[in-house]
This record gives structure tokens, C-alpha cells and sequence, in this order.
């Protein structure tokens, strides 16, 4: 024992004789000092260029992405309708002979988009899996290039389909591809963690994440608005086909233009089966950070997966363009446009604005009760005014996931985000799946009964959703509450043991 003390008293002495030495040499030479210093702020912004060139290219590229995926899907989602004959565009009244024509059609769309979420969504739970194990150890661009691919290949057989007016389940090949290459989980997924990444110190995460959602969504939006145009002037093939040019360029892009992000120093190489157990890891083990808990990673992953179930369906195209609607292409881009770019302006400000007020976990759920009203609206609207209300209120709404998202990285290592937001990617799958298909299914069952039943099934999920946050939000509160110091934003290696009392 008396060894070990007299070898650590000898270490710490010729410590302090080092570090004396190295301040007397630093006091003697102030130029040597002046250029370390000048180097590192040259560094420093190096890397700040570097981040930004990064984020410059990737929101061009997901823009580009949404403005070719925007245009396509305006086109697809009524011509899959219209191609169930939909008696509105004969001039048919609510009461007319063609009313269980109308009500059939309906029917038909959306159990035909229950296929086609099945078989997109079942094969992207696998593939969100793969990787999530494999971003955080091969890189961000494969999430990146394989998404771009397989929804170019997906538009593809689509523009195939209604070019050569081939049978419609075909598509369903698309929508089985699209889902081996990750679906939109794996591209939001890709867009977070590059996001994450790139976020430079002192930089409000959340708030990013939100603009870059802002950007991509203003960018969807906009072809809602010339789309509408496109449709009536040139019929439905030909704006999948201009889309479809759009995302082959995306692809191109993303091949040349995304750098990879990942630190390749701190990568540990896994196997597939300690890899896939390893994303999951955050829900059944006590997190590195001391001021959370396991439950807390439980809690808000159950928010999300509630939060998903509301987000499955595909029903408000041909909602509207049913009866008593009867909305036409032009009047769905305008609505669409509006909403998008009141929503996108709207929406990076108010997040600024209440995060003056309140955390992240709040602004969620104020997001979430601005979703309930809406869908309230939409289930017991009967007239053009009250759908205008719903989107008015609707461009309040801010978008939760990448809140989610922004609270739960701030738990865990840089290092483990590929991971972390895989098991968001795969919880949306499973989500979307279950609660694609029940939705659809369940509008596509009671549509001459009450078709606004849907969006009230809907509401009362979302409702759900931000009672769960609401409550862990309080216990959070009450818990750091009783810390010695509260480092709410830093991350997981900058706790230790001498600056934190540890939770119990």
C-alpha cells in the first residue's frame, strides 16, 4: 500500500513539475501561445464552414426530394381515386343514383392503400433495423442513397402502371421496394441524425431540426400549388413523370454531394445480433446520462409510438374530393400550397417563441392538442368554411417527431444517435403499419355512415399521446428538481460523477 501511495505521490510531483514547466514556457513564449490559439479558432472555423456546407447540401437535396415526391404524390393520391370512377366528376348530387358508386369508390381507395402501406411498411421495419445497426458503423450516406433509390424505383413502376395503363397492383412491387430501402422513416431518420451531426456547439438542436423539416415541407407544399394546374392541363401521367425526373436527379445528387459525418474513430465494429440488440438497448438498460432513466427512454417511446398510430392514414384526398366537397385539382393545390407555406413561415418562429417560455417537452404537447383540435374539426365538418378553419389551425402545428427526436439525443453519446433514431424509424414503421391499415380500413367501413369518424378516432389518440408526455414532462421536472446542478442540454459524456449528483 505504502508503494502505491509513494508511486502516486511521485507521478503527481513530476505532474506539477510539468505543468510548471509548460507555464513557464508558455509565459516565455506568448507568439508560440498566440499561434496555438490562432490555429484552433482557424479550426474551429473550418469546422463550422464544413457543418454548414454539409447542411446547406442535404436540405437542397431532401428540398429537391419532396419537391419531385410532392408532385408525384398530388398526381398519385387522385389518380388512384379517380380510377375507381368517382361519380363527383359526372356532376352527381349527394342524392343521385351514383351515391353507392361514389361510396364504393372511396371504399376501394383506401383498402387498396391499406396494401400498399403493408407492403411498404413491413419490410422497412426490417430494413430501419439493418440500418440503424450499420449508420452509426458504415456512415450516414447509406441511409441517404438508399432511400433516394428506392423511392426513384418506386415512382418508376408507378409512372410504368398508369403510362401503359398496366394492372394497378403492380404498384404494389414499388411499394414493397420502397420499403426494403426504408421508406420516409429512414429518410427523416437520415435527415435528424445528419442534422444532429452537423449541429455546431451552442446551436439549438431542436430548433434546426425543425427548420430543416420547415424547409423540406415548404418545398412539398409548393407543387401542391402548380400541381393542381399540371393536373388540369395535362392530366395525372405526365406530373408522375416529372416528379419521377426530379427524384433521378436527387439520387445523382446524393451520390456526389452528401459527405459522410461519422466520426470514424469512435466507431466500434458489432456484429449484426449484438447490433440489432444494441438499438434497443436505451429501453431495457440504465442510460450513461445520471439525470435520466430508463423509463424515461420507455415513456417517450411510447409517446411516439401513440403519436405514429395517428399518422397512418391516407384518406384527406379522397376525403375532399368526395361529397359534399367534390374539391377538384386546382382547389386542393391551392389549399395544400397555403397550408404549407403558412405552416413552414409559422412554424420555425413559434418554436423559437415558446421555447422562451417553456422546454421542448411542452412545446410538444402544445403541438399535440393544435393536432386534436383540427382533426376534431375535420370529423364533424360538413361545409367548405370548417375545412378552411381546420387548416388554419393546422399551420399552428409543429412538428412533434423531430421534437421527440431533439429531447431524446440529448440523453445519449453522438455516437449512439444512428442507433437511437433507428428505433424511432422502426417504432414509425410499426406504427404507421398497424395503424395505416386500421384507419384506412376503418374510414373505408363507416364512410356512409360517418365519414369524419376516422379523424375523431384520430384526435383521441393524439390526445393520448399528450397526456403521456404531459405526465413524464411533470415527474422530470420534480426529478431534476432534486439535482445538485441541472445540465438539462449537455450531453451524455460531459456528465460525470464530481459535477452531478446522481438520480436514485
Amino acid at each position: 500500500m505504502a508503494h502505491k501511495v509513494n508511486q502516486g505521490t511521485d507521478i503527481q510531483n513530476r505532474s506539477d513539475q510539468n505543468e510548471d514547466s509548460s507555464l513557464e514556457m508558455q509565459s516565455s513564449s506568448p507568439l508560440l501561445n498566440s499561434r496555438r490559439t490562432n490555429r484552433n479558432k482557424h479550426q474551429d472555423m473550418e469546422d463550422d464552414r464544413r457543418k454548414r456546407s454539409n447542411m446547406i447540401c442535404m436540405i437542397i437535396i431532401c428540398g429537391l426530394s419532396m419537391l419531385g415526391y410532392g408532385i408525384y404524390g398530388a398526381a398519385y393520391d387522385q389518380w388512384i381515386y379517380v380510377r375507381a370512377k368517382d361519380p363527383c366528376f359526372q356532376g352527381n348530387e349527394s342524392e343521385s343514383p351514383f351515391k353507392t358508386e361514389l361510396l364504393q369508390a372511396q371504399a376501394n381507395a383506401a383498402r387498396f392503400s391499406v396494401w400498399t402501406m403493408v407492403c411498404c411498411l413491413i419490410p422497412s421495419l426490417f430494413t430501419n433495423m439493418l440500418l440503424g445497426v450499420f449508420s452509426d458503423q458504415i456512415g450516414r450516406r447509406l441511409i441517404f442513397i438508399a432511400f433516394m433509390a428506392g423511392n426513384f424505383v418506386r415512382v418508376a413502376i408507378t409512372c410504368a402502371v398508369a403510362f401503359w395503363d398496366l394492372n394497378v397492383y403492380y404498384i404494389l412491387i414499388g411499394s414493397f421496394v420502397i420499403g426494403l430501402s426504408g421508406d420516409f422513416s429512414a429518410f427523416f431518420m437520415a435527415m435528424y441524425v445528419y442534422t444532429a451531426d452537423n449541429t455546431s456547439e451552442g446551436k439549438n438542436r431542436s430548433l434546426l431540426m425543425i427548420f430543416a423539416e420547415a424547409i423540406t415541407s415548404m418545398c412539398y407544399y409548393v407543387t401542391q400549388f402548380v400541381s393542381g394546374y399540371y393536373i388540369e392541363a395535362e392530366g395525372y401521367v405526365w406530373p408522375m413523370v416529372t416528379g419521377l425526373g426530379l427524384l433521378f436527379l436527387c439520387l445523382v445528387l446524393t451520390l456526389f454531394l452528401i459527405r459522410e459525418t461519422l466520426d470514424k474513430s469512435q466507431v466500434q465494429r458489432i456484429g449484426l445480433v449484438p447490433g440489432i440488440k444494441n438499438l434497443f438497448s436505451f429501453y431495457y438498460e440504465a442510460p450513461e446520462n445520471p439525470l435520466y432513466k430508463r423509463r424515461d427512454f420507455l415513456v417517450l417511446g411510447l409517446v411516439i409510438f401513440v403519436y405514429g398510430s395517428s399518422m397512418g392514414s391516407k384518406i384527406t384526398t379522397m376525403f375532399l374530393m368526395s361529397e359534399p366537397f367534390c374539391w377538384r385539382s386546382r382547389r386542393l393545390g391551392y389549399l395544400n400550397s397555403s397550408f404549407g407555406f403558412g405552416n413552414a413561415v409559422l412554424c420555425t418562429g413559434l418554436m423559437k417563441l415558446l421555447q422562451m417560455f417553456m422546454g421542448d417537452e411542452l412545446v410538444a404537447v402544445f403541438s399535440h392538442l393544435v393536432t386534436v383540435a383540427y382533426r376534431f374539426i375535420f370529423a364533424f365538418a360538413d361545409y367548405n368554411w370548417q375545412i378552411y378553419i381546420a387548416y388554419a389551425v393546422a399551420s399552428l402545428e409543429l412538428p412533434v417527431l423531430p421534437i421527440m427526436r431533439s429531447i431524446m439525443s440529448r440523453m445519449i453519446r453522438p455516437n449512439q444517435r444512428g442507433s437511437l433514431f433507428a428505433t424511432v424509424a422502426v417504432i414509425q414503421s410499426v406504427t404507421f403499419a398497424v395503424s395505416g391499415a386500421g384507419l384506412n380500413e376503418l374510414y373505408a367501413s363507416t364512410v356512409d355512415e360517418w365519414k369524419g369518424l376516422t379523424y375523431f378516432v384520430i384526435g383521441c389518440i393524439v390526445m393520448t399521446s399528450a397526456l403521456l408526455l404531459f405526465i413524464y414532462k411533470i415527474n422530470l421536472s420534480r426529478r431534476l428538481a432534486s439535482n445538485s446542478v441541472l445540465l438539462m442540454n449537455a450531453p451524455a459524456e460531459e456528465h460525470t460523477s464530481k459535477t452531478i449528483a446522481k438520480t436514485k
